[in-house]
């Protein structure tokens, strides 16, 4: 195995499995769906004789499902980190329009646009459920989702 990818499997496990030990809900939903997704994307892989030379359609389809995930999180919790994962999820699914776009666009760099968010990705994912951890700590709960208030008659102007 080459060592960077040993050393992202060793950060997914380690982010996700702490997000999912410890974190609320929402750290929760998009630990267990980072982990599915470097799943399907290590079993939709094309060929290595022909990967990155077209659109990975597999790829695609599952960073398409993560990114309806992230931003069904980020719309709901009462978290930043969700907002930004979500955005470098955009980045990714852009990567792919590109390609689609002009499949002159080099391989290494069609490969390296997909991949080059994972672990910042991961990161904040850790530094989420760290910062969770600590508001538990210190206040004795966190809200996970956003509270909808419905405005009454007998509210404050």
């Amino acid at each position: 195995m080459i060592w960077h990818v040993a050393l992202f499997n060793a950060l997914l496990i380690a982010s996700c499995g702490y997000a999912l030990w410890c974190g609320g809900p929402p750290e929760r939903i998009v630990g267990g769906s980072l982990l599915l997704a470097a799943l399907a994307t290590m079993l939709s892989y094309s060929e290595l004789a022909v990967r990155f030379r077209a659109v990975e359609t597999g790829l695609l389809a599952t960073d398409l499902m993560l990114l309806a995930v992230l931003v069904l999180v980020a719309l709901r919790a009462d978290r930043g980190w969700p907002l930004v994962l979500a955005g470098l999820q955009v980045d990714t699914v852009g990567a792919h329009i590109v390609k689609a776009i002009d499949p002159r666009m080099i391989s290494v760099t069609y490969a390296l646009m997909i991949a080059g968010w994972s672990y910042p990705m991961v990161i904040l994912l850790a530094i989420g459920t760290w910062r969770h951890r600590c508001r538990l700590i210190r206040y004795g709960h966190d809200h996970s989702w956003y509270l909808r208030c419905a405005h009454t008659s007998d509210s404050a102007p």
